[in-house]
């Protein structure tokens, strides 16, 4: 499965299974997000727009992973 990221460079098509870790995080004013991305190998996506449905995409992705 591959997912569509837009980055600073644009847009970004990154397979799930190459994901090593990703991290959600809120800025201070609370107003922004941004995602990380890390994959194996050790590129970083830092993505700003839909981190939300990022987010939920990869969570149930990878929860279904550890459940199986």
């Amino acid at each position: 499965m591959w997912i569509k990221a837009m980055t600073d460079l644009g847009p970004t098509r990154i397979r799930v299974q190459s994901i090593c870790a990703y991290q959600h995080i809120k800025e201070e004013d609370n107003e922004s997000e941004v995602l990380l991305i890390y994959t194996a190998d050790n590129t970083l996506f830092e993505i700003h727009d839909n981190v939300m449905g990022l987010l939920e995409l990869l969570d149930s992705n990878f929860e279904k992973e550890f459940m199986n």
